[in-house]
Formats: structure tokens, C-alpha cells, sequence
């Protein structure tokens, strides 16, 4: 996945917001990948929040809240 602009990120989030679409996201500095359907937050418009759906172990907490421009890349699975 080649790093994409931080607006067309943003952008994807929002559009997902109606869609819910389910993507491959990777997050700068963390090495594995994470899947799921990613919102805006409505707390914080640069935030966005996901239920991960390749986690391991259902007892893992699924949801995740992170910055936008935290972002590298985002592939639609």
C-alpha cells in the first residue's frame, strides 16, 4: 500500500460514514495491518474509530479510536 495524502484519507472516512465499506488500514509506525469499517469519530473530526475485524481472539478489545493523520494508507478490502 503506497502512502496516500491526508485529505484524501479524511475524505474516505467521511464518504464511509454512509457507505461502510470495510478497509485495510495501515497506521504509520505500527507494523501489522487492521480491518474493519472506519467512521468519523464524533468527538473529534480528525479522529476516527473502527471495530477491527482481524483481531485474533474475540476478547480483545475490537474498537479502535485513532488520529486521522496517523494514517498511511487505506485499501478498500
Amino acid at each position: 500500500m503506497a502512502a496516500q495524502p491526508k485529505d484524501q484519507i479524511h475524505q474516505l472516512i467521511t464518504m464511509n460514514r454512509q457507505s461502510g465499506n470495510t478497509y485495510t488500514v495501515k497506521m504509520k509506525d505500527i507494523p501489522s495491518t487492521f480491518v474493519g469499517i472506519p467512521v468519523p469519530s464524533s468527538g473529534d473530526p480528525e479522529k476516527f474509530i473502527m471495530d477491527v475485524t482481524n483481531k485474533e481472539t474475540e476478547e480483545e478489545n475490537r474498537i479502535i479510536e485513532a488520529n486521522i493523520a496517523d494514517i498511511e494508507s487505506m485499501e478498500k478490502t
